[in-house]
């Protein structure tokens, strides 16, 4: 991941946002207003159905992935608890990529660690970008915030009963869940990207999201023909960040 960092122009960061150490990696062109921030998906959480990772760390980093395809001046990409970790570093609980992967500790920490690059880069606005389960955390962030312009998902996990129903899985206990904070990011510009092939993240999730919107008519959903949870999307993606912001 390093070697394919430095080579999009990246330099790399560890971030102190107890209770975790957050792996950063950041690009800085030029001084800039507004921050862009890449939230990552929740990687290799699971071996199987029923055989939990001894690490998080995602075999392809999409958001990543999607964060050197963003021009924009000032990006950062943060990695989830325990992905990408040091062989020093202090070990992270393993309930926080389980069920607690979207609680508390976990959007305090994802907010504290924005805020941090947010002051050192001299922005003043944030916009928002997250990758399946990155895109519950970019929505849980975004809505205990006053600065975010733009919030965008890709194969988001917004809905946390769709999701586990899909699935017939145990629900997150412990996790937040963004069906609950949908009516207070109403006025916020945002774009919800799903793909036509996608098996692991249903649509429903993000049309239960916006139906708790009021967007009954889901026009801030936009389903990528041809593309599944992780496949496609790099090439795709800077055409879709000239969609306008609904």
């Amino acid at each position: 991941m390093d070697h394919q960092a430095a080579r999009e122009g990246f330099h790399k960061s560890y971030l102190q946002a107890p209770p975790f150490t957050l792996t950063a990696y950041q690009r800085a062109s030029s001084p800039s207003d507004t921050l862009t921030v890449y939230i990552e998906g929740d990687g290799a959480s699971w071996v199987s159905r029923s055989e939990p990772s001894d690490d998080p760390t995602p075999r392809r980093p999409v958001a990543f992935e999607l964060a050197a395809a963003d021009d924009a001046e000032n990006v950062l990409y943060l990695a989830r608890p325990g992905q990408f970790e040091e062989g020093m570093a202090p070990r992270t609980d393993p309930a926080y990529w389980r069920g607690k992967r979207y609680s508390e500790d976990v959007v305090h920490a994802v907010n504290a660690a924005i805020d941090m690059v947010k002051l050192s880069s001299g922005a003043s606005r944030v916009s928002l970008a997250g990758f399946s389960g990155g895109g519950a955390l970019a929505v849980l962030v975004a809505a205990r915030r006053d600065d975010v312009v733009a919030l965008r998902t890709v194969a988001g996990n917004l809905a946390l009963d769709v999701f586990c129903g899909a699935h017939d899985i145990s629900p997150l206990e412990g996790s937040l869940d963004p069906l609950t904070v949908a009516s207070a990011l109403k006025d916020i510009p945002q774009r919800h990207f799903i793909g036509s092939r996608d098996r692991v993240v249903p649509r429903a999730a993000a049309e239960a999201f916006l139906d708790a919107q009021g967007d009954m008519e889901h026009k801030r959903l936009i389903v990528v023909e041809g593309v599944d949870h992780m496949e496609g999307w790099r090439a795709r993606w800077p055409g879709l960040l000239a969609e306008p912001l609904k």
